[in-house]
């Protein structure tokens, strides 16, 4: 029992020990070491937040007796609000909610450490929400010219933006806004408008919110009355096109003198006629007309109506090489390079003009064929070649029957060709016929007479199409330039 007795007091005096050892460890971390009482706080005296997704504000608490952190207002909260029993020192986390409201708002932290007189106050200002609003003008501004206002109403700093000249004159084009939600007046000078109607856009903006809108200012109105007729294709052998014209003022028509040979234009009221003649080109060409009011405004820039006219041919086989500076093409033998009329031949005459030819093959030749040309019987047809002097074979125009010569004969020599001619009129030996006539550089070197008058035989023929160029290969390369292809009708 004595020994039992013994044990227990021995266990007893074991467990005090121990539980003083954790006493005093316990006391020592609360209190830290003795000495005069102290708080470190490394927070700045005030902050600055963003009114929308606000960044966290961090600092560090350094403290040898108990402290605690109060703020006044709910939507900024910091984290931990007092200092641990196992510890005195702490990094503080403030968040804050989003400010939904337009003016600014301000939170104060207070620190107040256990022992120590005074508090550390830390102040947080919250910006207010970016709150933009533009009242835009209405009205048209009138021709003549005006004053335009809107309103801005900004709790921000603001500024306004125009890259457009005729709005520059703008009475006051930047504010530092303010949070009572007033109007600020802004009105814009804008001077005489000398032209088309125009629009320009003005653009609000802060530094987080823009607000962007148009004025408009009337001007001469003079317009196509449907917007596809400001460009306009035309057909490649020539034509005319009525238009109309929408305007608020007379008008009149100017032709660029670069498009007179083939672009001609007259006013009837409120219509325009656009006339074109046959595109004599290798290439499409375009050109334009501009419409002025008659009245004298200075500054006025024409209004263009566009008009394209294609090319009235295309290549057949073989490769062609256009000249982008004169327009003029060239193909060779190789590949027996040929075009074909988009024009129907019916009587009249087409003439090919030519820049350069060079044929220094014997098998060379200038192959003309209007083989859709067929006679009453529906036997015949049009062809005709110009050889060399080299070449065993005679020149020839051929429709059922031919009519042979030899260039020679008329001092020409193929590489002289500068024009070839093909001409269907009225026979003046044979009623009610036609005859044929070929020219070379302008001179008859063959006529074919009493032929049957095709168009009066069908009225509904649309014309033959000559394929032209080079009827085969030859050992030799040649070439010939074209400069032009017209078509003059008789009908």
């Amino acid at each position: 029992m004595k020994k039992l007795y013994n044990n227990t007091l021995l266990q007893l005096i074991l467990a005090l020990c121990t539980f003083s050892f954790v006493a005093c460890q316990e006391f020592d971390i609360d209190s830290q070491p003795e000495g005069p009482l102290n708080i470190q706080i490394d927070a700045l005296e005030a902050y600055t937040a963003l009114a929308t997704s606000p960044s966290n504000i961090v600092f560090n608490i350094s403290s040898n007796t108990p402290w605690t952190i109060e703020s006044n207002q709910q939507w900024c909260k910091p984290t931990p609000t007092m200092s641990a029993a196992s510890s005195l020192v702490s990094e503080i986390v403030v968040t804050l909610e989003n400010n939904v409201g337009k003016q600014m708002r301000t939170a104060q932290l207070f620190i107040k450490a256990e022992g120590i007189e005074g508090t550390k106050v830390v102040t947080i200002e919250q910006a207010s929400k970016e709150d933009l609003v533009v009242i835009r003008p209405t009205d048209i501004v009138p021709t003549e010219g005006g004053m335009v206002s809107f309103n801005i109403i900004s709790n921000k700093p603001w500024e306004i933006i125009t890259t457009t000249q005729f709005l520059e004159n703008i009475d006051k084009t930047s504010g530092t806004g303010n949070e009572n939600g007033e109007k600020e007046n802004i009105t814009i000078t804008v001077p005489q408008n000398t032209g088309a109607i125009r629009s320009a856009e003005i653009t609000v903006k802060t530094a987080f919110q823009e607000e962007t809108f148009t004025i408009t200012q009337d001007g001469i109105v003079i317009e196509t009355k449907n917007e596809e007729d400001a460009v306009n294709t035309m057909s490649g052998e020539g034509g005319e096109k009525t238009i109309e014209i929408n305007s608020n003022v007379e008008w009149k028509i100017e032709i660029p003198t670069e498009y007179k040979e083939w672009l001609s234009a007259e006013a009837d009221g409120n219509r325009l006629k656009l006339s074109t003649t046959f595109n004599n080109l290798f290439v499409p060409r375009t050109g334009h007309i501009l419409l002025y009011p008659k009245m004298n405004v200075p500054g006025f820039e024409g209004v263009p109506i566009e008009v394209t006219q294609p090319r009235n041919m295309s290549l057949n086989r073989g490769e062609e090489t256009v000249d982008p500076v004169t327009g003029y093409t060239t193909i060779q033998s190789k590949g027996a390079a040929r075009f074909v009329s988009n024009f129907g031949f019916r009587k009249g005459k087409v003439a090919w003009e030519f820049d350069k030819v060079d044929i220094p093959d014997s098998n060379g030749a200038i192959e003309l064929n209007g083989d859709t040309w067929t006679w009453g019987d529906g036997s015949g047809y049009i062809k005709a070649w110009l050889r060399p002097e080299s070449s065993e074979m005679t020149s020839n125009i051929d429709a059922w029957d031919g009519a042979y010569f030899r260039l020679q004969n008329f001092n020409i020599n193929i590489n002289d060709v500068k024009s070839i001619s093909i001409e269907a009129k009225d026979d003046p030996e044979n009623e009610g016929k036609i005859c044929l006539i070929l020219y070379v550089n302008e001179q008859e070197v063959a006529r074919m007479k009493n032929k049957t008058d095709i168009y009066a035989v069908n009225p509904n023929f649309r014309g033959q199409q000559f394929y032209f160029g080079f009827e085969s290969e030859t050992d030799q390369i040649c070439t010939m330039t074209f400069k032009s292809i017209n078509f003059e009708s008789y009908e």
